[in-house]
């Protein structure tokens, strides 16, 4: 019967060092201590920044041209008034009024001024410590064991348990 019990034991154990990590045999460890690991994480916010900016605005007069030669057409015709060359000094002066009229309205037309808005969207950078994982260390049969874990394990932390054959 002897012999029989240590060959059972033997298979027993040969099949648990044998089997897949999914039939592991598991336990439960108290956890001792679990530290926050943080680390710095950079990001984006974006707002919108605006900004008040006065804009020129050049109006030029579309009736100075006209009136000028007009003007500039009865001045013409009362300086070509006794000569022959009556229509010509007309023309002329018609031509020459419009022209003047027209630098007066470039020059010295009406500027009117705006305030337009003017908005951009621009990116904030900001820190903040952010929880990456947590280092635990856990006391399991009087033993002290230490890993790393993404999540915080609370009070105790489910361990696979591993039997090997002594030397």
């Amino acid at each position: 019967m002897r012999k029989f019990s240590l060959g059972l034991m033997a298979a027993l154990c040969s099949g648990i060092a044998l089997a897949d990590h999914r039939d592991a045999v598991t336990d439960y460890a108290k956890v001792t201590r679990a530290e926050p690991i943080y680390e710095e994480v950079a990001y984006r916010q974006p707002r919108e920044r605006c900004w008040e900016e006065t804009v020129a605005y050049r109006e030029r007069s579309h009736t100075a041209p006209i009136l000028g030669a007009i003007i500039g057409g009865a001045i013409g015709n009362e300086l070509g008034h006794g000569h022959s060359n009556k229509k010509v000094g007309a023309v002329v002066g018609a031509a020459l009024g419009a022209s003047i009229a027209s630098d007066a309205s470039r020059h010295h037309g009406g500027t009117s001024y705006h305030t337009e808005q003017h908005c951009t969207t621009v990116s904030d950078v900001h820190y903040r410590q952010e929880v990456v994982g947590y280092n635990v260390t856990y006391r399991y049969h009087g033993r002290l064991y230490h890993t790393r874990l993404p999540y915080d394990p609370g009070k105790h932390i489910k361990v696979r348990i591993d039997v090997m054959p002594a030397e």
